[in-house]
């Protein structure tokens, strides 16, 4: 709070009442540290939780001063660290502040008082940056004692000038995005627009994680020197980088010096354009996000069962019923497919990683492909396609559940067979249409045993894991319940039965084919078993 009362003034000309910021800040932060908000997904105190965060980011740090060890070019040195802190900062903005951008519960208290849009706004992001500007030391701590060590002192408080410069320019940016998208898109098709891009956030991160490093391999960094073109005045990192070597240069270079200014210029201006202008769609995004599209005012096709393939796969009318649920939350459910999503994503990655194609020549990657433990790899992905049945008891309203034990059902177990072969034909059965696809394409018809086999093995494997571990209902438990440990075991388990599917993968495509036909028809048998003993499951409510 004191810092902010350095910028008072600067409060003032962007528009907002200080006094009303102060107010609401110091509200905002005191009931952060009095119960566990939004923003931390982890169990237990919110305090002690962040801490760890702060001391993961701290790790990190070491890591990203590597680079400033092994690299002499300054300007390309702080480039690539305040590139790394940035996507950093702004993938946190993304996946875990959003919600409070865009939180709703104080509406009633705030939006009824005469407060302005420019205060609201402000208020907000200046929440965000005190959580964004902590993370943001917590990554900079160690690199800054290297700067210091190997540059001097004026760099090293440069780039703690720069450090906040970059926490300022990563949430303009991000909020940038999200008021300009408010102002096209409104309600229910906003929020799923940013659920859609913490996924797409999710897997860039990871491809980048795993795939950078690989292409950096060779390269020959330590005497590289970075060249200004006109297009590197439109890069964030190297603003900030610039400011930096300003300080550490004897002689002017007036392309440093540019990109310095624009380092200081985008952060004034940045924050006086998004207050004063964008605040009042900030308004109408907080106002439209409180109001929910309810379902029941959709129409529903009746006639649908008819045809859809419930009539066939499941045996009984509460199995179809488990089936509708099923299909109907996972469809609307934000938190569901930002849990499921990203593992698709993340499977093209791993296939990525395990075939190593050859970008320049196709031919090459085909002939490579064509190898036979390859296919393996193919059948090793199969397994992202059950990720949703993990993810089936968990919901933000456990409360719910009242409806199980309201109606007159006496085999409960019915509903979850039926929730679990929804999620197995919504995910599991095109990720196998795709790979039988590749397969024909690839290997033909010699593979297809193997791929059969493999597939009953997968369903088996998760159904056995569902029996053994005792899975809920769909939809009755606290997503926090998801850190109690239950799903770590089942991790683990299906990790150790991952191989020795693999292995008889392996078996069936050396064994003659009618002895192959007759463990399909075996696994076929035990599967149908399985659900059996899943539905005779009693289970107990809370």
């Amino acid at each position: 709070m004191f810092i902010i009362r350095l910028l008072k003034y600067p409060i003032q000309w962007w528009g907002a009442d200080y006094a009303q910021v102060e107010i609401i800040l110091k509200t905002k932060l005191s009931m952060d540290f009095r119960r566990s908000p939004s923003i931390f997904h982890a169990s237990g105190s919110t305090d002690k939780t962040f801490n760890f965060q702060l001391i993961i980011m701290l790790f990190l740090g070491i890591f990203i001063s590597f680079g400033i060890t092994t690299i002499d070019n300054l300007l390309l040195n702080l480039t690539i660290c305040f590139s790394i802190i940035m996507v950093m900062l702004c993938s946190s903005i993304i996946t875990e502040f959003s919600t409070v951008l865009f939180d709703h519960r104080d509406n009633q208290i705030l939006l009824s008082r005469p407060i302005s849009s420019r205060t609201l706004l402000l208020s907000r992001l200046l929440h965000i940056q005190v959580y964004i500007g902590l993370m943001a030391i917590a990554l900079s701590a160690i690199p800054s004692a290297v700067i210091a060590y190997k540059y001097g002192i004026s760099p090293f408080l440069a780039f703690w000038v720069a450090v906040g410069l970059c926490a300022w320019i990563s949430l303009l940016i991000t909020s940038f995005f999200y008021m300009a998208l408010s102002r096209v898109v409104s309600g229910e098709r906003f929020k799923d627009m940013m659920s859609y891009l913490q996924i797409f956030l999710a897997i860039v991160l990871f491809g980048g994680y795993q795939l950078m490093p690989r292409l950096m391999e060779g390269a020959n960094l330590k005497d590289s020197i970075m060249s200004i073109h006109w297009y590197t005045f439109l890069i964030p990192p190297t603003w900030l980088a610039g400011f930096v070597d300003v300080f550490s240069s004897t002689e002017v270079n007036f392309a440093i010096i540019g990109l310095a200014v624009l380092a200081i210029l985008v952060s004034i201006a940045g924050g006086v354009f998004i207050v004063r202008y964008l605040s009042n769609s900030f308004s109408n995004a907080l106002s439209d996000s409180a109001a929910e599209i309810s379902e029941s005012e959709r129409p529903v096709n009746v006639n649908t069962t008819r045809y859809s393939p419930l009539k066939y796969l499941c045996v009984s009318e509460i199995e179809q019923m488990g089936w509708r649920l099923a299909m109907a939350i996972t469809k609307r459910d934000r938190k569901f497919k930002q849990a499921v999503y990203p593992s698709f994503g993340i499977m093209i990655v791993m296939a990525v990683l395990m075939i190593k194609p050859d970008f320049s020549s196709f031919a090459n990657t085909m002939e490579k492909l064509s190898e036979g433990k390859n296919f393996l790899f193919f059948f090793f992905i199969c397994f992202f396609g059950t990720t949703a049945i993990t993810q089936l008891p968990y919901t933000d309203t456990p409360e719910g559940a009242w409806i199980y034990k309201a109606l007159p059902i006496s085999n409960h177990g019915h509903i979850l067979t039926g929730a679990i072969k929804a999620m197995l034909f919504k995910f599991f059965v095109p990720v196998l249409i795709i790979l039988l696809t590749i397969t024909l394409w690839i290997w033909g018809v010699s593979k297809l045993p193997g791929l059969f086999v493999g597939s009953a093995l997968i369903i088996l494997i998760n159904q056995y894991s569902i029996i053994f571990m005792k899975m809920s209902l769909p939809f009755t438990q606290a997503r926090d319940m998801q850190q109690k440990g239950t799903n770590m075991a089942r991790m683990f388990l299906l990790m150790m039965l991952m191989g020795i599917a693999v292995f008889m993968v392996y078996l069936s495509l050396l064994m003659n084919v009618y002895v192959v036909a007759a463990l399909c028809v075996l696994l076929v048998l035990m599967v149908i078993n399985a659900n059996s003993q899943i539905r005779k499951r009693s289970y107990i409510f809370s």
